[in-house]
């Protein structure tokens, strides 16, 4: 029985070629989908701090 690694020279390009398709493919449809996204706004920090936060600063500033 012929072991499966042994592959002549004419099977490994075969082999090497249909990976590289498909990681081509892969990566490819990758890219697309991440285009095909609206971007979402992420930068809004101020206002998910807690509000008791800010009454803080206001008790703070008034003792001045």
């Amino acid at each position: 029985m012929r072991n499966i690694f042994e592959l002549t020279k004419r099977e490994q390009r075969t082999v090497i070629v249909i990976v590289t398709l498909l990681v081509v493919i892969a990566f490819a449809k990758h890219a697309w989908q991440t285009k095909s996204q609206t971007p979402v706004k992420t930068s809004t920090p101020e206002a998910t701090a807690p509000p008791h936060h800010e009454a803080e600063q206001s008790s703070d500033d008034s003792r001045d």
